[in-house]
């Protein structure tokens, strides 16, 4: 193998390493889970191993493809140049995932682990190929396949519901992402003849239509009837990833392309879609923080902690469009997405040890199992955040650039109301213990499963709070994607 060849061959493992992964499991999962391997009633155990290991490995290459040194694969003219944003999700979402897979163990483990792997897979490939917004067309066809693989397996109607009504999303924000499209490549032709239209008046077309692909993903009010049935059927690990992870890495998408297109206009966009936005983001918050506290379903109060996150991402795409040359809304997305992964470890625990979906019959909890209650304290921590901290300063940047005291006011409110959402499901957990709960088998302290699931709450909740500069530990090693050189008249 000469020079060349292998330099090419070590860039394709770089920059696909988290897809030829989830190949790899396509094969390796039916090999390990045969019986030349051990018994078929420990299948699913030895399936579980596998997968959480993938799912490490493919957190672990992330990082070493954005090393710098032939982390860039040419195909043609095809350019897939690892980003700093896109291998950031994945390598913390490798070992999210691997957590959440082992803290569930189940019979489908396996299977769950498979969808977390190709997700990934697919949010590395979107973000790291620089093909202006179509990558925002192939991770909604990719959630919506994902969402069915998790739903799989049980006849179940209202899994068949949630997955059914997230394939009639996909589709109109596909239709949303082609028109953002054409309107985004009509822009030079109003450079070039301004009775065609105003560069503004496009700019702000693609702004609309992205602004609805964020809002619809991410299940931003009036959109969180898809967010909350999606938690409330589909595995943990399945409503995160199409719930969650896709979401947050189609929002830096459209955040970095409104950040472009928006500074290449010398006039101000908005109009009426930026208060919308400021409107919507701040009521998206106290909608869902009060919502989560005065539902019982253990799914309906994961999927309506997510809607009142989604809240700060709203903002986000408000501030965007306000101030495109601010990074905080950038900043928002990671944490968040991270604040209802741990809660989402939190659920994958209660249902292996519990069984239950009421809080009502989940009282005592905390008091039988306290580790599962110290994830609980993590989230909380999350959410709070370090006074002072980054996290705190992007915060107070994004409200602030609504420029209204009543959103201000309805944002904090929200905000307020999401951790007295948390704080209500541990309070349950510390009051007299159920019946169901007392007659259940509490795990071992020093089991591996329990230190891994308390180690990465403390990651997680330090990383996601302001504690874990990880952003900036993983810049060294994640090299960030080329700026663009935007010229008037041209696409960025």
């Amino acid at each position: 193998m000469s020079d060349t060849q292998g330099l090419l061959l070590l860039s394709a493992l770089r920059a696909l390493a988290p897809l030829a992964l989830a190949l790899i499991s396509l094969v390796a999962v039916p090999i390990i889970s045969a019986e030349r391997f051990g018994a078929p009633r420990q299948a699913a155990t030895r399936a579980r191993y596998l997968v959480v290991a993938l799912l490490l490995l493919s957190g672990g290459a992330a990082f070493v493809a954005g090393a710098g040194v032939a982390s860039t694969l040419l195909i043609g003219e095809l350019s897939i140049n690892p980003s700093q944003p896109g291998r950031l999700l994945v390598a913390l979402g490798g070992p999210i995932f691997a957590i959440i897979v082992a803290v569930g163990e189940g019979r489908r483990a396996g299977a769950m682990g498979q969808v977390a792997l190709f997700g990934l897979a697919v949010i590395d490939l979107a973000l790291a190929i620089p093909i202006g917004i179509a990558p925002i067309a192939l991770l909604l066809i990719g959630g919506t396949s994902l969402a069915a693989l998790a739903a799989g397996g049980k006849e179940d109607a209202e899994r068949a519901r949630a997955v059914f009504r997230d394939l009639r999303s996909a589709g109109v924000l596909i239709t949303l992402t082609v028109v953002a499209e054409l309107l985004r490549s009509a822009i030079p032709l109003s450079a070039t003849d301004p009775a065609y239209a105003t560069t503004a008046s496009l700019t702000a077309g693609v702004a609309l239509s992205l602004s609805l692909i964020v809002l619809a993903s991410i299940g931003a009010f009036p959109f969180h009837h898809r967010l909350v049935r999606i938690f409330d059927s589909l595995p943990i690990v399945g409503s995160l990833m199409v719930g969650v992870w896709i979401p947050a890495a189609i929002t830096l998408i459209i955040f970095s392309e409104l950040s472009l297109l928006i500074s290449a206009v010398s006039d101000p966009i908005g109009g009426a879609v930026l208060p919308i936005l400021v409107v919507t983001g701040a009521f998206t918050m106290l909608f869902g923080g009060i919502s989560a506290l005065l539902h019982d379903d253990v799914g309906e109060v994961l999927g309506f902690f997510a809607v009142g996150s989604s809240g700060w991402l709203a903002l986000g795409l408000a501030a965007v469009i306000a101030r495109p040359s601010t990074l905080a809304p950038h900043e928002l997305v990671i944490p968040a997405t991270l604040v209802i992964s741990l809660f989402g470890i939190w659920r994958a625990a209660i249902r292996r040890r519990y069984d239950l979906v009421s809080l009502q019959d989940l009282t005592g909890w905390a008091r039988h199992t306290s580790a599962i209650g110290l994830v609980l304290v993590g989230v909380i921590v999350a959410v709070i955040a370090v006074p002072g901290s980054a996290l705190w300063s992007a915060r107070a940047d994004v409200i602030g650039a609504s420029g209204s005291v009543i959103t201000i006011v309805v944002a904090v409110a929200g905000a307020v109301a999401l951790v007295a959402a948390v704080l209500r499901v541990l309070l349950v957990g510390l009051s007299q213990k159920s019946r169901d709960v007392e007659r259940t088998e509490v795990r071992r302290v020093t089991h591996p499963v329990t230190i891994a699931m308390l180690a990465g709450t403390i990651l997680i909740a330090g990383a996601a709070a302001g504690l874990i500069d990880v952003e900036s530990a993983a810049s060294e090693l994640l090299r960030p994607a080329p700026e663009a050189t935007v010229v008037p008249g041209d696409l960025p």
